[in-house]
């Protein structure tokens, strides 16, 4: 038996259950499992085959967390300042680890989708909004947890959200929607247009906003990295350049930096 950890929020569970598949992809002879399954919220809102659709049910949740209490396994970590690489799994191991790129899911077939529940409720609200004349521009802006997270800063600047920003030919063309986890920040810097949208929702809803953006300008933020990537649309994801290491020039974790975006440097106080 081999197990994958889940840890951490939304966009490095998508992360961790892409190993997972990944992992049962290298090795169809062992039983691959998810531990810490009741953490994750990925079979909530997104659309799996049946297979993976029961890794969120509670039996699941529970089976997983017994198995690595009667049987031993040895932690294997994978950490991220190291590039990403074929792994051969062995039985008997649990794997922890954040696997922040999309070179393992280029190696599989999985199809991540929105349930109809969730996209339904999107298009009723927003419907409007993406579907109009106008195209729309989506800035993520995440700073809470980020302004001391491990004691470190690594909030991005606001000005390389004005800069990127600026620099959008003909912004009054657009709709422009914020969506942050610190809205009265963002509106203080920010002021109001007739164009502008500082929207607060739930975590799936800002997913779907984030997604459908013609031009996505984000965060060092592995949920807006998800959401950027499954855009259905030819969009534009504008991202900071080395991602969380962008203060030291530096890729942090390897492997992020997609060649679906267009990384661009940030300007370092």
């Amino acid at each position: 038996m081999i197990g994958v950890s889940y840890k951490g929020r939304l966009g490095n569970q998508l992360f961790q259950l892409v190993f997972f598949q990944y992992l049962r992809s290298q090795k169809n002879s062992s039983v691959i499992f998810l531990h810490n399954a009741h953490h994750a919220n990925v079979t909530k809102y997104f659309e799996f085959s049946p297979e993976l659709s029961y890794t969120g049910s509670r039996w699941y949740s529970t089976l997983g967390r017994a198995v690595t209490k009667i049987f031993s396994f040895k932690d294997i970590y994978i950490h991220n300042f190291v590039s990403p690489k074929e792994i051969v799994p062995k039985d008997h191991t649990l794997y922890h680890g954040y696997f922040q790129t999309d070179y393992y899911l280029k190696k599989i077939s999985l199809d991540i989708k929105v349930k109809d529940f969730y996209s339904k409720k999107f298009n009723a609200d927003f419907g409007e909004v993406f579907n109009g004349e106008k195209k729309v521009v989506v800035v993520h802006i995440r700073r809470t947890d980020y302004l001391n997270y491990g004691k470190r800063d690594i909030s991005l600047p606001i000005s390389f959200f004005k800069q990127q920003l600026n620099l959008i030919p003909d912004l009054d063309n657009y709709n422009v929607i914020f969506v942050s986890d610190d809205m009265e920040f963002v509106k203080k810097e920010f002021p109001e247009k007739p164009n502008y949208i500082f929207s607060s929702n739930d975590e799936i809803t800002d997913f779907q906003i984030i997604q459908n953006a013609d031009i996505a300008i984000i965060s060092n933020s592995t949920f807006a990295w998800w959401a950027s990537y499954l855009s259905p649309k030819k969009n534009l994801v504008i991202a900071p350049k080395n991602w969380v290491g962008f203060r030291i020039g530096r890729e942090h974790p390897r492997g992020i930096m997609t060649t679906k975006f267009n990384w661009v440097d940030v300007p370092v106080d």
